[in-house]
């Protein structure tokens, strides 16, 4: 890894396989999900030395648990075809409860089935769901598009359309818009057609 001058990089947190998403609390948990290993962590910082102290299992044996967010003391955890919510999960580390089933209702392909997920400015969760395939069309709406929902899973819709698969994406402060990157179809070679940033203003 080469940095820019000035910039230092530190082991933060060892032994945490297939580590990929991650969201930080605002006491200072960070919460990390994982792909193929199928486990949440939970990494615990005490005595804020930027090392970390603990590394808690917070759930284990989950549908590709990428995505993973923080909100209202609530940690929620995207699989492929359901969204989970471990509640008050800071007070209960030592003894992490029973996932709560959020939303059931998403697709089960495990093309393009794992997702990255973010509560927006708006108090709604954000939800991808790529396309199932490399090039394809599906009559379901709900394939190559950004889903959002209220965070008891309600009230879920299409917020854009035409994503065939979105692994990140937040909101600029002062406008408020959405921008995310959005992956090219593969087997044309490493650089064609390129991926991309961009960005959505009201939805489409």
């Amino acid at each position: 890894i080469k940095l820019p001058s000035g910039f230092t990089i530190n082991v933060y947190a060892e032994n945490v396989a297939d580590a990929r998403s991650m969201a930080l609390s605002p006491a200072g948990t960070l919460f990390v999900g994982t792909l193929r290993a199928g486990n949440v962590y939970a990494i615990v910082d005490r005595n804020h030395d930027n090392k970390a102290d603990r590394i808690v299992l917070i759930g284990q044996g989950l549908n590709a648990p990428n995505g993973v967010a923080f909100h209202n003391g609530a940690l929620y955890v995207a699989e492929v075809n359901r969204i989970l919510r471990f509640d008050n999960i800071e007070d209960r580390l030592d003894n992490p409860p029973q996932p709560v089933v959020v939303n059931d209702a998403l697709p089960s392909d495990r093309h393009h089935g794992w997702k990255f997920i973010k509560f927006g400015p708006d108090g709604l969760l954000y939800v991808p769901v790529g396309g199932p395939c490399n090039v394809c069309e599906q009559s379901d709406e709900r394939y190559a598009s950004l889903l959002r929902m209220n965070p008891d899973g309600s009230g879920l819709e299409v917020f854009a359309r035409g994503i065939r698969n979105t692994v990140g994406f937040d909101w600029r402060p002062d406008t408020q818009e959405l921008w995310f990157t959005d992956n090219g179809r593969d087997m044309l070679g490493d650089d064609v057609p390129p991926d991309y940033i961009t960005r959505v203003r009201d939805g489409a």
